[in-house]
């Protein structure tokens, strides 16, 4: 999928990928040691074992003109080249506005969904 949107000249980098359990645990305690409260943490990050990251099929990924991480990510030509493309590849964006899960809106998640032949 990088190298197609590569030769659609979109620059789509790989911010994170498989994410152990330890990990998401170390991420969840660096935000409480800043304060945040667990409700808001979990409403961005899942709780240790519920990733979607620990599949190995989910990645967040960046473009060089955006932070990385940030709803404004939705506004480059990576994400618009996504959403009409990822979708060939497997893809599709875990985390839209208004999802049923209640997760923050994450333009940049995308978790690979592998269609079983009927």
């Amino acid at each position: 999928m990088v190298l197609a949107a590569t030769e659609e000249g979109c620059t789509l980098f790989l911010v994170s990928g498989f994410r152990s359990r330890a990990r998401q645990a170390e991420i969840i305690r660096a935000k409480l040691g800043r304060g945040m409260p667990m409700e808001e943490i979990l409403r961005v990050s899942a709780y240790p074992g519920f990733s979607e990251h620990h599949t190995g099929l989910a990645v967040d990924v960046a473009a060089p003109a955006c932070p990385e991480l940030v709803e404004a990510f939705e506004a480059t030509p990576e994400f618009q080249w996504l959403k009409i493309s990822a979708a060939r590849f497997g893809f599709a964006l875990s985390y839209p506005r208004g999802n049923t899960r209640d997760i923050a809106y994450e333009p940049w998640h995308w978790c690979l969904r592998p269609v079983t032949p009927s």
